[in-house]
C-alpha cells in the first residue's frame, strides 16, 4: 500500500482501504475485548474507526498521529466516556518461587531476559484464543492496556505515553511485571485445560470474576 491514509481514503480505492483495515483494525478489536467491561464495547471499535477515518480525510495536510496509534486512542477514550472500560483490578495470589521464574531477577547481569526454563507445553496443548484473552484480562487494567499496546500493537513508548499518561520510565517497570504476570497465567490456563471462555463482563463460565 502506498500513500498517506488520506490519500488512501479519498481515493476509495477497496483494496487499499481493506488494507488499511487490516493492518490496524484488528488491534482495536483486540484491545476491546481486553479492556472493555461489557460485550456492548466491541461496538465502539466501529466508532472509534469511522472517528479516526474522519480524522484523517478532514485534516489533511496536518500532521497527525499513526493511525494505529490515532485508533486505539479514540476506543479508549470512547470506553470511558461510554462507562465501558473494565476498570476491575483482578485479586489474585502474588507470582511467587517458580511462577515468577520465566525471566532472569533483576541482580541478573541479563535482568528481564527469558531464563532458559521456558514454558514447555505437554504436546497438543497450545494456548487457545481463548486462553490468550482469559489470561491478559487476568492483569490489572494498567498492565492490561500497556501489553496490548505495545507487545500486541507495537506502538512507541512516545505513542503510549501520549495515549496512557504512563512516562516513559515507568512503562519499562509495568511492562516488566504484565510480561512476566502473562506468562504465568497462560501457562496455568494451558496446564488446566481451562478454556478462559468470557461472557463479556470479564468473568468465565463458572462466574469467577477474571
Amino acid at each position: 500500500m502506498t500513500g498517506s491514509p488520506h490519500i488512501v481514503l479519498i481515493d476509495g480505492d477497496d483494496t487499499a482501504v481493506g488494507m488499511l483495515m487490516d493492518a490496524h483494525h484488528r488491534f482495536a478489536v483486540l484491545l476491546a475485548a481486553a479492556v472493555g467491561a461489557r460485550p456492548a464495547a466491541a461496538a465502539l471499535v466501529e466508532r472509534a474507526w469511522v472517528d479516526t477515518v474522519a480524522a484523517a480525510l478532514t485534516q489533511v495536510g496536518t500532521p497527525l498521529p499513526g493511525v494505529r496509534a490515532s485508533l486505539l486512542d479514540a476506543l479508549l477514550r470512547l470506553l470511558r466516556e461510554h462507562d465501558q472500560l473494565d476498570d476491575t483490578d483482578p485479586v489474585g495470589e502474588p507470582l511467587t518461587g517458580s511462577r515468577a521464574g520465566f525471566f532472569l531477577p533483576p541482580d541478573d547481569r541479563w535482568a528481564g531476559w527469558w531464563d532458559t526454563g521456558l514454558p514447555s507445553w505437554p504436546a497438543g496443548q497450545v494456548p487457545t484464543a481463548d486462553q490468550v484473552l482469559h489470561a491478559v484480562r487476568r492483569l490489572p487494567p494498567r498492565q492490561r492496556t500497556l501489553l496490548i499496546l505495545r507487545d500486541a500493537a507495537k506502538l512507541s513508548v512516545t505513542e503510549t505515553a501520549h495515549i496512557m499518561g504512563v512516562p516513559a520510565e515507568e512503562q519499562g517497570r509495568l511492562l516488566d511485571g504484565a510480561r512476566e504476570a502473562y506468562v504465568a497465567h497462560l501457562d496455568e490456563e494451558v496446564r488446566a485445560g481451562d478454556s478462559g471462555d468470557l461472557d463479556g463482563r470479564g468473568r468465565n463460565a463458572g462466574g469467577e470474576q477474571c
